[in-house]
């Protein structure tokens, strides 16, 4: 049931590298495709990284952010140590998705792209629960530099929402405690 794979879910940090299809991946991600949305067409791209020197690629332009943010040159040493930190989280998962979402620069619009790329990536995630596939969603500093965009390959127009790392159900973690139904729905009445 829906119900039991929503309260279910986690996001799984700890990847492992047992294998997973491209065929899985694409089915998950056609399933996804029903997320609602506002425009003629979806306002999503996926961009796939599953081979070694893409997820190197991958590192590469993460280090380079962090250089410039930083306004430093790392030592061979340094971009060392900081291939070995990622290598858990971006080498060790079978795929990463890069998920983006259409910006026209048109406020209403916008929002309404990037709400319905947040419902196809739960929807991502979802079916990838049900699928045995954990992930997670995450929004590092360098999906919001255009730079770190655009030096990947994507084009001006699409934003980065977030990344997905994938990986399989080996530990599923305890859930999170939610806060008490009313402490945030209120009747407007009531204000």
């Amino acid at each position: 049931m829906i119900k039991d794979t929503i309260i279910e879910r986690r996001s799984i940090k700890k990847a492992n590298d047992a294998p997973i299809s491209r065929e899985t991946i694409n089915t998950l991600l056609e399933q996804a495709a029903f997320a609602p949305f506002h425009s003629k067409v979806e306002p999503w791209n996926v961009y796939v990284l599953h081979t070694l020197e893409e997820k190197e690629r991958y590192i590469e332009k993460i280090i380079a952010f962090n250089e410039r943010e930083q306004g430093v040159t790392f030592s061979e040493a340094e971009i060392v140590e900081l291939k070995a930190g990622y290598a858990k989280k971006i080498i060790t998962p079978p795929y990463l998705l890069i998920v983006t979402t259409n910006i026209i620069g048109h406020g209403k619009k916008d929002f309404e792209s990037i709400g319905a790329t947040s419902a196809f990536i739960q929807n991502i995630q979802l079916l990838g629960w049900e699928a045995g596939i954990g992930m997670i969603w995450r929004t590092n500093r360098f999906i919001f530099d255009d730079k770190f965009a655009t030096d990947l390959g994507i084009p001006n127009e699409q934003k980065i929402i977030g990344t997905l790392h994938l990986t399989t159900l080996a530990e599923i973690p305890e859930p999170k405690p939610r806060r008490p139904l009313n402490d945030w729905v209120k009747d407007l009445a009531d204000l």
